[in-house]
């Protein structure tokens, strides 16, 4: 058995690796689809620059300016680093390679979530690099402690896996709609609203806030964004109790899906 473990994560290290190792072959082209990140923290810091101004406050909802503008680096980190295999798996549809990744001698999701760690990791690396000297100008050092941090980044690693899980079973759905955009579109227009992208669930109505905070999106993009900013450990036992909640509900969901998709599989190309 632990012969086995090993090889396994032999496999799916080298699967990581070899894709590391082309998004670093190709550091260039992934800087300059990053450096975009400057011109959107810009728009923030000047847009929530005028709203804390225009409120005469200092605090809003508990978070200061410079809170608002760490935790809108963070949740762009979020946002702008998911694997976005979703996509793939409606191409490999598509044209028919889908018939050849499947009968691999890998797991086929697992091989889509290792592959994408890779080029995930470079994107938000790179993404909070071009942020942060920008960030560090206008609002100073973030306020999180060195012991809190382990707790952030548990927090960010489930928030990856849990949008990965949601993205597979939007994926998935290409075995049977071919056309997987419109479903993608909506996750993430909840995501933009109800997850905090567009807006710290903090500043929205009490009556909006509740629905949000036990949605999964926010679990994805606000919850490690938020814990970073101002962490408290209620907050934090909440978030990880109910990322572990939505990936045991996803986690069941795909397994279904996978092998009821797998069996209706109608491939028009190759």
């Amino acid at each position: 058995m632990l012969t086995q473990l090993r090889l396994t994560t032999t496999k799916y290290g080298a699967i990581t690796l070899t894709n590391l190792q082309n998004q670093l072959a190709y550091i260039w082209d992934a800087l300059g689809r990053a450096v975009f990140i400057i011109l959107i923290m810009f728009i923030f810091v000047q847009l929530w620059t005028a709203v804390y101004q225009s409120q005469n406050t200092t605090e809003i909802a508990g978070l200061t300016l410079a809170n608002t503008i760490w935790y809108f680096l963070i949740a762009e980190v979020m946002e702008l680093g998911k694997i976005r295999h979703d996509t793939r798996i409606t191409e490999e549809v598509r044209d028919g390679s889908i018939a050849y990744t499947l009968v691999r001698p890998y797991n086929y999701l697992a091989y889509h979530f290792f592959n994408g760690l890779a080029e995930g990791g470079v994107k938000m690396v790179l993404i909070f690099a071009l942020g942060l000297p920008l960030v560090l100008y206008y609002a100073g050092s973030p306020t999180l402690t060195w012991a809190h941090l382990p707790l952030v980044l548990l927090v960010m690693g489930l928030a990856v896996l849990l949008d990965f899980f949601v993205l597979s079973i939007i994926g998935l759905l290409a075995f049977v709609t071919e056309d997987t955009f419109s479903f993608r579109l909506i996750y993430q227009k909840l995501v933009f609203i109800l997850g905090g992208l567009m807006i710290p669930l903090d500043f929205l109505p009490d009556w909006l806030q509740g629905t949000a905070r036990v949605l999964p999106f926010n679990l994805t993009t606000y919850a490690p964004a938020k814990l970073f900013v101002a962490f408290e450990w209620f907050q934090f036992r909440q978030i990880v109790g109910l990322q572990l909640l939505w990936l045991f509900i996803f986690g069941a969901v795909l397994l279904w899906q996978y092998r009821v998709m797998t069996q209706r599989l109608a491939i028009n190309g190759g």
